[in-house]
């Protein structure tokens, strides 16, 4: 990394530690107070355990707020610092590990499979051998989905540690039959798609995946994360409650209990972070966006949301959406007991995330209204 560089993610990293405290300097809208309320309306509404929200710039927090408990049943109040499970948003911080290896010559966007395994060249299907790594990351490989626990489970046992098990799960799925690209999005989504990816980025940097997001992401950030439930390593972190049908209720989840993301496929959705800790990582997305360069090249940034074609719906660990007019990145993530929902303004200098530690049908719809209702804020 260059002086310049050096100094404006030093920079970067004080704005977004004085956030918070920047938060008094009250908008030209909703202040932290009315945030608070409109927080504490939706949890009660909607049922929600525990919700967090955040609203910011490249440069500040304008706002931020949590409210609810840890766990049902229990008193523990969420704070600012709690974990909450992001599921498929971690994508983007794959996408974005994957940027910062391209960016020191360890891979290209156009490298294929093939080239970083010639040893499943004999028995991978003719169709997946001139996929590259962009292909997996914008989901056009044409790998099967993996969206399902029983899907997993119907795999065979990979030996040894994560990496050379995700290696060999790259290596059977690439002997598997392809699916069908949606013709109406132009991609098919699929998390095994980015096991594969993540296997790539392992055997050109000699070091896992964990290790890659540890260094170039999570540490120049001063990111505090988590892989798996944030509660599994520490009992004083929020649980995540999954939606009961028969009682029409969510309930909590035991961290510890036999339901875990498989490892495999980590890549796709297995980090938790703080509210106020993925306020950094978007940030760090908007000065990209907004041509400055920090751990990436503003380039990247600008590919990394776009693929730099305006055709595609999806580009890496992104999905392309209008709103009110505005170009946004956007994304969704659960793995059934948090959710995460993250909205990114491209050439507005503008994001907003919102996170539960619960996942039920009505409560997703109620993300969705709280989102708008805090947007129409800022965007008056």
């Amino acid at each position: 990394m260059n002086r310049n560089v050096r100094i404006t993610v030093v920079l970067f990293l004080t704005l977004v530690a004085a956030g918070h405290s920047q938060s008094s300097r009250k908008p030209s809208g909703a202040t932290t107070d009315a945030l608070q309320k409109c927080l504490r309306e939706y949890r009660k509404e909607y049922s929600i355990p525990g919700i967090a929200a955040v609203v910011l710039t490249s440069e500040r927090i304008l706002d931020i707020g949590v409210d609810g408990v840890r766990k049902l049943g229990e008193p523990d109040s969420i704070e600012i610092d709690d974990k909450f499970h992001i599921g498929s948003n971690t994508k983007a911080m794959t996408g974005f590990v994957a940027g910062v290896l391209v960016g020191k010559g360890l891979i290209g966007w156009d490298t294929r499979i093939s080239d970083v395994f010639p040893e499943f060249v004999e028995t991978t299907r003719d169709v997946y051998k001139d996929k590259t790594l962009q292909d997996l990351l914008s989901h056009r490989a044409r790998i099967r989905k993996f969206m399902s626990g029983s899907e997993f489970a119907q795999l065979p046992e990979f030996q040894g540690s994560y990496v050379e098990q995700r290696m060999a799960f790259a290596g059977w799925l690439l002997q598997q039959e392809p699916v069908d690209i949606d013709t109406t999005r132009g991609y098919t989504y699929s998390n095994a798609g980015y096991a594969i990816a993540a296997a790539m980025l392992e055997k050109v940097s000699g070091k896992s995946w964990e290790k890659l997001m540890q260094k170039e992401l999570f540490e120049p950030l001063e990111i505090a994360a988590a892989f798996g439930w944030p509660a599994y390593a520490d009992e004083d972190q929020p649980w995540g409650h999954y939606y009961d049908a028969d009682s029409e209720r969510v309930v909590p989840h035991d961290p510890r209990d036999e339901y875990q993301l498989p490892k495999i496929a980590s890549a796709a959705g297995d980090v938790s972070v703080s509210i106020k800790d993925y306020a950094k990582f978007l940030s760090i997305n908007l000065f990209g966006l907004n041509s400055k360069d920090t751990i990436l090249e503003t380039a990247t940034y600008r590919y990394l949301h776009t693929c730099n074609d305006s055709t595609k719906q999806y580009a890496i660990g992104w999905g392309r959406r209008q709103h009110e007019g505005y170009a946004v990145s956007r994304h969704n993530g659960s793995a059934g007991t948090f959710y995460c929902t993250a909205i990114v303004f491209r050439d507005k200098d503008l994001a907003l995330a919102v996170m539960m530690n619960g996942d039920a049908p009505e409560a997703v719809k109620g993300i969705a209204e709280l989102r708008e209702r805090i947007l129409k804020t800022y965007l008056e």
